[in-house]
């Protein structure tokens, strides 16, 4: 059944996925509202709102001001580290956020529709498999996982409870051009980016490499969200994953090999994350893409590629379109 509710509120809107969602759901002719910390939006075509996810009452008027809405729930604590040095954060942020907006539409919104975006973490962290189905039953390891899964458990009742219209993911990785160097993509296309401008010495640290990750382009991420909440199923969990591997070891050397001058790489046992990781986790997309028709289509190549001249418009040696990102034109 296609999307009957045109206005779209995103919470998290000034973030990485947020923008991309933006440009996606405007481009489908929605009202886009958004909810965020910042002072003012990043983007100035969105309807903005800047409210703290724990204030409940203010995300409750603006849900019920707009009614028949589609809200996608982006905002929370979206680092694991993050979730690691504060618990206490990632539980206000990644659980009470969500309540938050499910009693918002409970309240005064009862037509809504949520999409409630969780994480691959939600999984155990000991897995070491190809095709992690969504009956792979959840057993999270580190607090942002916890929290992730917690707030799928709450919206899921609220649906079985209440009738409210909440769809699940457990997305996997994604990257793409804007994304913080906080991840792993982004912060060694950012480096390598440095170095083809002379603006970093030809060396690059890592740490283990030891690891096949399953990465989705975040522009078919947000197309999958729309598609979720347009031919998904309420009270349903689905991954959004690209359902194939690649080792972090291609990836760097994929990316020095865009550097017109060699790039040392210098393995630093220091670098290691303090958290456990899944040595190898490749989703199956096979549920979305049979409820949905959604396939991944933009190959990792194209989005290191975007990401790496992404950076090197930021860093001063590209051209850059009114929102930061390259042009799309010049790609094609």
């Amino acid at each position: 059944m296609a999307i009957k509710h045109q206005r779209a509120l995103i919470t998290g809107s000034n973030g990485f996925v947020g923008g991309w969602l933006i440009d996606y759901l405007q481009a489908k002719r929605y009202e886009v509202h958004g909810i965020d910390l910042q002072e003012r939006s990043r983007y100035p075509s969105v309807a903005y709102h800047r409210i703290d996810l724990t204030d409940a009452a203010a995300i409750a008027a603006v849900v019920a001001d707009l009614q028949s809405v589609t809200i996608i729930h982006l905002a929370g604590v979206s680092y694991l580290p993050d979730a690691d040095l504060s618990p206490r954060r990632s539980i206000d942020g990644n659980i009470a956020g969500a309540m938050a907006v499910l009693d918002a539409v409970k309240v005064g919104a009862p037509a809504g529709r949520i999409l409630l975006v969780g994480s691959a973490k939600e999984y155990s962290d000991s897995i070491l498999s190809d095709g992690v189905t969504e009956v792979v039953p959840p057993q999270p390891t580190n607090f942002y996982g916890i929290s992730k899964y917690a707030a799928e458990l709450i919206g899921l009742q609220y649906f079985r409870q209440f009738g409210i219209d909440v769809r699940c993911t457990r997305s996997f990785n994604h990257t793409g051009p804007g994304q913080s160097p906080r991840f792993v993509c982004s912060e060694w296309a950012r480096q390598v980016a440095a170095i083809s401008l002379d603006r970093a010495e030809p060396f690059i640290t890592v740490g283990d490499l030891n690891a096949t990750i399953d990465f989705t382009d975040v522009r078919d991420v947000v197309k999958a969200y729309h598609l979720i909440l347009e031919k998904g199923k309420p009270g349903e969990v689905y991954n959004v994953c690209s359902g194939s591997g690649v080792d972090l070891s291609w990836i760097l050397g994929y990316l020095c090999d865009k550097a017109p001058m060699p790039i040392a790489v210098q393995y630093v046992d220091g670098k290691k994350r303090e958290h456990k990781s899944n040595v190898k986790m490749i989703g199956s997309h096979r549920k979305l893409t049979g409820h949905t028709g959604w396939r991944p289509e933009i190959p990792l190549q194209r989005t290191l590629d975007e990401l790496y001249e992404w950076w090197r418009g930021e860093l001063g040696g590209g051209k850059k379109d009114e929102g930061g990102r390259i042009n799309d034109e010049e790609k094609k």
